[in-house]
């Protein structure tokens, strides 16, 4: 088990997947990839399944259905997502629906459900994962450069690489933590009003989150908000209000029971 600390002194340029655990969550399983290739090949796929509003909760997506997904988005495989977070329930789910379709994964995809399977977090078939308490996984990725060639920003420096991880780590406490879910729920339902709930998921609508899913909106909201130190990721004008309101909003966060 490590801390925090120790995984952020480790950069894992061409070293592989990284595995590890907080000393204090180890619920939650913290994968580092070596590039954001890398992690796109093996979870876009899982995110566009539990996440996106034109494909979650249908059919996992075939491989030309997933390249129009990217066009659309105006992403490309490495910069759909910079970071991962997902309930081991629904990365059971996600593989379970493959399996259901006969959908070929990919060599990413396999090598994720077997490294999930051995750390407990899948089971070899669709039941549910056989676990006390609930489990999540993180993923971020190494240090890399732009690449000048390609109209995306696939730069990845240290101050998003880590943004990118406290940032998850906050989805992964939402799947494991009760009281820090509950505490989020009733941020959302009573610490906002009507007007400040629509624009929180006026944003992750444009992020092409799905805003039906309310869920989603909570636990994207608290991780936006409280655990998004980057300010390309996240600001006040991203959400249209002034630093004045966003610094309230935080203070009515760390405020609320």
């Amino acid at each position: 088990m490590l801390s925090l600390a120790d995984i952020l002194a480790h950069d894992g340029r061409g070293s592989g997947w990284q595995l590890a655990r907080l000393r204090d969550k180890p619920a939650i399983l913290i994968l580092e990839f070596p590039s954001l290739l890398e992690q796109g090949l093996a979870l876009n796929r899982a995110a566009a399944f539990i996440e996106k509003k034109h494909s979650a909760g249908g059919a996992v997506l075939g491989d030309a259905e997933m390249q129009r997904l990217l066009a659309r988005s105006g992403d490309s495989v490495a910069t759909f997502y910079f970071g991962h977070d997902y309930s081991a329930e629904q990365l059971q789910r996600f593989f379970a629906q493959a399996q259901v379709q006969g959908l070929k994964l990919n060599a990413q995809e396999l090598k994720l459900q077997g490294l999930l399977q051995a750390q407990g977090l899948l089971t070899a078939t669709a039941a549910a994962p056989s676990t006390a308490s609930p489990q999540a996984l993180v993923s971020f990725t190494a240090v890399q450069q732009d690449d000048p060639a390609t109209p995306s920003d696939e730069q990845v420096d240290a101050l998003r690489r880590e943004s990118t991880l406290r940032h998850e780590l906050s989805h992964g406490e939402f799947f494991t933590n009760p009281n820090y879910q509950r505490r989020c729920w009733a941020f959302w339902q009573q610490g906002l009003n009507e007007a400040e709930r629509a624009r929180f998921r006026s944003l992750l609508s444009s992020m092409d989150y799905d805003p039906g899913n309310e869920a989603l909106m909570v636990n994207e909201t608290q991780a936006l908000l409280m655990h998004t130190p980057d300010q390309r990721a996240f600001n006040a004008s991203s959400l249209g209000v002034t630093e004045a309101q966003l610094q309230a909003l935080r203070e009515r966060f760390r405020q609320q029971p």
